[in-house]
This record gives structure tokens, C-alpha cells and sequence, in this order.
């Protein structure tokens, strides 16, 4: 595998951050074909996106890809990604995260850090509809949190909703593949209380007010909640939206029950984190402090990749989104 290199140009990880939203790259028309997930627990549902293309063995893995705040199914990398894994002959599916994407009219409480239960639901739907596929996940920031909550707590038989199928457990995931997780919701949010991460606050809430307007139009719940006074924050948009709507008792609440730090050393599927030590969102510092289990979980840690950048060079010299090949590369390894 080709070690990151950053870009000369970008040798910093504000730099490497800020140009996700600029060197957005090429935009790949939609070939999928999408599915509705029920979330048992709530009469609610959510959307994946199964890429097309040739047929493929009955047997040939199923990688699944979930998508960062304030992103779905159409977040650049995973529209790159996606085709990419369907030509190494697997099949693929991108998941809208609850409400988010197609997804919006399905479900009218928000997508968080802690939903674990929802991920178990289209872990459940894929074995339920490609029993003989190996599955592996890919999950990206917040979604790499949910997913290595979810591990954990399957592993230490303490999974959370008993509403969901019992026959999700820790061996229903082949591999799993972490990108940039907020495993200390409360210590990232601090960070991005920080004056100097006042421009990626403001991309953020830039993103999120337009989701938030989009469902007032279609849920009375959204309807009843003031929009004054002005959110500046991400704390503050989560006191506001994404705590009470799902029934966390306040933001504090919400953080120390949805991060997945304390359920990593009971992770046992083989994992993989991929972390910035340049990146200005998640604090590499609370990745450090986290207590793996070395017998299942590898941490790549890398310099001036950023949040989700990875803008760097090849062998030839030649632009590479590393952070993509990083993840292809991780599952062109895996049998197919």
C-alpha cells in the first residue's frame, strides 16, 4: 500500500480540511438502486443505495458505506468510492443515515453519534437479504463512531435496544474500517468550541440549518422548536435539535451515552482507525487516551491528512484522495 504523502501544497491539516469543500472533484451520476430499512424500535425508516452493475457471485462480500454530519448518500467520497468497490466485483451499499438524504420523509428524528440501533437495523436487512455475503463497514466521522459503539456493544452482549433482532451480533460484521471518529463527543465538541475552528463550526451549521429547514417543512415536531435565539455552535445546535429530539436529557447526556470510547476494549471484529494527528476536528489526543483491544483493532495515525482530506501523491507524483485508497485498498485485501 502506498504510504500517505501529503500534497506540497497542503502540508498542513487546515489546509488539508478546508479543501474537501473546495477540490470537490468530479460528480459521478447516480447507479444505485435504493432500499427502505425499517428501524424497528420506532416505526421509522432509512435509505441505502445499493450501487449497480454486472452481476456478482452470491457469495461476494457486501461493503457498506456510511457517510459523515451532515452529509448522505451524495458526499463526494462515497460517490467515488462506491463505483470503485462495485468494480472489485462486490456489492455495495451507501446508507442515508436516519432523516438524512432520500431518507428525509422516512424518518423525523435526526441521525446522532450514539445510533447504534440503526446501524444494527441494516446489518440485519443485508444478512436478511444476502445471507451467504461477508459484510464489511466503512464508516466515516460521525459514522465511524457509530459503528465502533455498535461493535463494542455487541461484543460485550450489551447492546442496547432489545427491540432489535437477536440475530445481530459480533460476528454479523466481517471487518470494519473507521475514518476520523469522534470517539469523545464531549472533548470534540470542546475542540470545536475553539475560536481558531470557528470556520469549520460555521461549514457545519451552514450544512445543518438547511437540513433543519428542510424538515420543519415536513414534521411538526421540527415546527415546534424556536429558532431564536441564532446557533452558533455545535454544542448549542445540539442542545437545541439533536439531544431533545432523541430523547437525551441534555447535551452532557447525549455525549457520554453516545461516544464509542467506552466500548472499545470490548471490540473483537478485526478494525481498522485511520486518524490525523493534524486533523482540527477530532482532537488526535482523545484517540491516544482511548483504551483499544490490540487483538482486533489497528490505529493508522497519520501527519497533515486533516479531517477527511488526504490530498496527497502517488508513486508518480500524481493527486491521490489517499483517505479512498486507504479504504479500497483495506478491502481489496480482504477475500472476495
Amino acid at each position: 500500500m502506498i504510504p500517505y504523502r501529503p500534497h506540497p501544497l497542503l502540508r498542513s491539516g487546515h489546509l488539508q480540511t478546508l479543501m474537501v469543500g473546495v477540490l470537490t472533484g468530479r460528480r459521478y451520476p447516480y447507479h444505485a438502486r435504493p432500499r427502505r430499512v425499517p428501524l424497528l424500535a420506532d416505526d421509522e425508516a432509512l435509505i441505502v443505495h445499493e450501487e449497480r452493475g454486472p452481476p456478482v457471485a452470491e457469495n461476494a462480500p457486501l461493503a457498506i458505506l456510511l457517510h459523515g454530519l451532515g452529509g448522505d448518500h451524495r458526499s463526494a467520497y462515497l460517490e467515488r468510492l462506491a463505483p470503485r468497490l462495485r468494480r472489485q466485483g462486490r456489492m455495495v451499499w451507501r446508507v442515508d443515515l436516519r432523516g438524512c438524504g432520500a431518507g428525509i420523509s422516512d424518518a423525523w428524528r435526526p441521525a446522532h453519534a450514539g445510533a447504534s440501533a440503526d446501524l444494527a437495523c441494516v446489518i440485519r436487512e443485508a444478512r436478511r437479504c444476502h445471507p451467504q455475503r461477508p459484510i464489511d463497514v466503512a464508516g466515516f466521522s460521525l459514522s465511524g463512531n457509530i459503528l465502533l459503539k455498535l461493535l463494542g456493544e455487541l461484543a460485550s452482549g450489551q447492546f442496547a435496544s432489545s427491540q432489535v433482532m437477536p440475530d445481530v451480533d459480533a460476528t454479523s460484521i466481517r471487518s470494519a474500517i473507521a475514518v476520523a471518529p469522534p470517539i469523545d463527543l464531549q472533548r470534540c465538541s470542546d475542540n470545536m468550541d475553539r475560536w481558531s475552528r470557528k470556520i469549520y463550526t460555521h461549514y457545519y451549521l451552514k450544512v445543518l440549518h438547511e437540513q433543519v429547514q428542510l424538515r420543519r417543512r415536513q414534521w411538526p415536531q421540527w415546527q415546534r422548536i424556536p429558532e431564536d435565539p441564532a446557533i452558533k455552535t455545535i454544542r448549542q445546535f445540539d442542545a437545541r435539535y439533536t439531544a431533545p429530539l432523541n430523547g437525551f436529557l441534555s447535551t452532557g447526556d447525549y455525549y457520554a451515552r453516545s461516544s464509542a470510547a467506552p466500548w472499545l476494549p470490548h471490540i473483537c471484529t478485526p478494525t481498522t482507525v485511520l486518524i490525523d494527528r493534524h486533523d482540527p476536528i477530532v482532537a488526535f489526543e482523545s484517540l491516544q487516551a482511548a483504551k483499544w483491544n490490540p487483538a482486533s483493532t489497528r490505529v493508522v495515525s497519520t501527519r497533515r491528512g486533516g479531517h477527511m482530506g488526504y490530498f496527497g501523491l502517488d508513486d508518480q507524483g500524481r493527486l491521490i484522495r489517499w483517505m479512498e485508497y486507504f479504504v479500497e485498498q483495506l478491502l481489496r485485501q480482504l477475500p472476495t
